[in-house]
């Protein structure tokens, strides 16, 4: 039998790993910047986490976790996202924020959703998000997006834009909710099931709907951005400010809604117009009644999420080049078996120095080892043989620059390192 990654899945590999450095890199940077702290979460959780944070009716829940069933008869999905993990963590473990102390998170790692797979959407996905906890100002919600949008123009993802809206609190969207369903149910049979169901359970999901008819239905649809309560207009108002402070462009959209039942007020997302359907890069939102609602006290928070596969993908399709990786040093080619022995001690040294190094095999050409160096962008290659035995003065190659000097022993590893410099 011939085994294959499961549908939905893929293997990362080797030759690819330098585009995933080349974004983690430049993450690593701006939430080092920023002074996030990195949190690791279970791979799974208790179904009813997700279902309780995510809504019983979001597409998630509905449609797309991996639920399964432990030997003791408890329910389980691996984690769809990462925001309610943190939330419970953030409970479970008494973590105390503040405005003047928030606590400012990140994690990184792979997520599940069943879900039809194509170019830029797998079943399993990774995901890097940032969490901004104890904070209820719009400073918080601006640093959040501009922290997204400075991670996506470093990476030099091209024609990027960023979308912004507020959805509200509870106490303005229960007279928002009632103005939208008057609207949609006086069209419900110009809608999708999906859609005729959503507009009575929570009618705001409708504008998630990717059904070309229903979106045309929803041109005139009153929009929330026209609804908010004082405070939310207020709140609204100070991150568009913040962001300018910030140098970040934006663009008002009203159905930009995000698919989770937690958010509040602002919701955001980075878009590209050249990945068709799958044009969204991340974003996020407020989600100041979470923590509340899943057992903890009333904490404002505020996150974003980006997927790493589609901002890969964006920048494959830009053509944008990746910088290669250099992953070793020194290649060590001994010209006959009996010089194995020097080979080990060279290589330890260079270990010793915190220099790369690998040993070629003996019965290998001189041609097919200085392919390998091409091949692998190796920098230096020390040649061993009887010559170099005796005299201890060693050729030393620079691979890139074609240039070879000759080196004693004793200074070896001080050459390369201070050539690697």
């Amino acid at each position: 039998m011939k085994f294959q990654a499961p549908r939905g899945t893929y293997d990362i590999l080797p030759k690819e790993m330098n585009k995933w450095y080349y974004i983690e890199k430049i993450i690593k940077k701006y939430v080092k910047l920023f002074n996030y702290r990195e949190i690791r979460l279970p791979i799974f959780e208790y179904k009813d986490l997700f279902q309780r944070s995510v809504g019983d009716d979001s597409d998630i829940v509905e449609k797309e976790m991996y639920v399964f069933e432990d030997k003791n008869e408890r329910l389980f999905a691996l984690r769809p996202e990462g925001t309610a993990s943190v939330a419970r963590s953030y409970i479970e473990n008494s973590m105390i924020s503040s405005k003047r102390d928030p606590k400012k998170i990140f994690y990184y790692g792979p997520m599940f959703r069943y879900s039809r797979p194509q170019k830029g959407r797998y079943r399993q996905f990774y995901q890097f998000g940032i969490e901004y906890i104890g904070d209820e100002s719009a400073y918080a919600d601006a640093e959040i997006i501009t922290m997204g949008w400075k991670i996506l123009q470093e990476a030099q993802v091209p024609d990027v834009s960023l979308e912004i809206n507020s959805v509200g609190c509870k106490k303005c969207r229960k007279d928002y909710h009632k103005k939208l369903q008057e609207f949609l149910f006086a069209r419900e049979n110009k809608f999708c099931p999906n859609c005729q169901r959503r507009m009575k359970t929570n009618p705001l999901r409708v504008f998630d709907c990717k059904n070309y008819v229903c979106q045309e239905q929803l041109e005139n649809a009153p929009q929330m951005l026209d609804n908010l309560c004082e405070d939310c207009e207020k709140h609204f108002d100070e991150v568009q400010e913040n962001l300018k402070k910030l140098n970040v462009d934006y663009e008002i959209n009203p159905r930009i809604v995000r698919g989770l039942d937690y958010y509040t007020r602002t919701a955001f997302e980075y878009k590209i117009n050249y990945l068709g359907a799958q044009d969204a890069l991340g974003g996020g939102g407020r989600y100041d009644g979470l923590i509340e609602y899943l057992g903890g006290k009333n904490t404002p928070a505020v996150g974003l999420s980006m997927g790493m596969e589609r901002i890969i993908l964006a920048l494959e399709e830009a053509g944008v080049e990746f910088p290669q990786i250099n992953t070793l040093d020194v290649f060590i080619i001994p010209m006959d078996k009996k010089y194995d022995d020097k080979a080990i001690e060279i290589m330890n040294k260079l270990h010793d120095s915190e220099i790369s190094a690998q040993i070629a095999d003996a019965n290998t050409s001189m041609g097919s080892n200085f392919k390998f160096c091409d091949r692998n962008n190796v920098k230096f290659a020390i040649v061993i043989g009887e010559n170099e035995i005796k005299s201890e003065e060693y050729a030393v190659k620079n691979i890139s620059k074609h240039k070879q000097e000759s080196v004693h022993l004793d200074k070896l590893t001080d050459y390369i390192n201070s050539k690697i410099e």
